[in-house]
C-alpha cells in the first residue's frame, strides 16, 4: 500500500531556511537524529533561539515536536539535549533537565562534544570541548547511572556527579 509520499524530516522556520549557517544546522541536525531512531517517522520543528545565554529549547508538546538552536554555537551534546526533551515529551524520559543532560550523555560518545550544563561536573571536566576519550567515560558513566535507576536506585543523578568527582579526585562531599 502506499499512503504517499514520506513525511519531511525538518520544517525549518523562515529564519533557519535564511541562515548563512543553514546547511551547517542541517548536517549537525541529521548527524545526530541518527543516535535518535525513537525520532525517525516524525517531522521535527527546527528554528533559532535568540535569547541570549540560551544555546537550545526543546518543545514539551508530543504533537508538535521542535527545536530551537544557536547556529553559531550548535554543539552535537545540544542538539542531542533537544532531542532527549522531545523524548520526555513523550514519556519515554525522565523529566527534568538534569535527567535530559543524563539521558544525552548515554546515547552515544560521538554525541558529547562539550559538558553538560545541567549536571554538577568536577572543574577538570568542565572544559569547553570534549575529546573523544572524555566523551566515552561520560557516556559508560551516565549508562551505569541510567542501569542504577532502572534496578531501583532513586538518587541515581547524584551518584553519577559523585562517581565523576571520585574519578577526579575530587574528595567534596555531596
Amino acid at each position: 500500500m502506499d499512503f504517499g509520499p514520506p513525511r519531511p524530516r525538518w520544517d525549518l522556520s523562515r529564519l533557519v531556511e535564511r541562515s548563512p549557517h543553514r546547511a551547517r544546522i542541517l548536517e549537525r541536525l541529521e548527524f545526530v537524529r541518527r543516535f535518535f531512531p525513537e525520532l525517525a517517522d516524525g517531522t521535527v520543528r527546527v528554528g533559532l533561539a535568540r535569547r541570549r545565554g540560551v544555546l537550545g529549547w526543546g518543545s514539551l508538546d508530543p504533537g508538535r515536536p521542535g527545536i530551537w538552536v544557536r547556529p553559531r554555537r550548535l554543539a552535537y551534546f545540544t542538539i542531542a539535549h533537544e532531542f532527549t526533551h522531545l523524548l520526555q515529551a513523550r514519556g519515554e524520559v525522565p523529566r527534568g533537565e538534569r535527567a535530559c543532560d543524563l539521558w544525552a550523555l548515554a546515547r552515544s560518545p560521538l554525541l558529547n562534544d562539550v559538558p553538560p550544563s545541567y549536571l554538577r561536573l568536577p572543574r577538570a571536566l568542565r572544559r569547553r570541548r570534549l575529546d573523544l576519550a572524555l566523551g566515552t567515560a561520560l557516556h559508560e558513566a551516565a549508562r551505569r547511572a541510567i542501569a542504577a535507576r532502572d534496578r531501583g536506585e532513586r538518587r541515581y543523578l547524584l551518584g553519577f556527579e559523585r562517581e565523576l568527582r571520585a574519578a577526579a579526585g575530587d574528595g567534596r562531599r555531596g
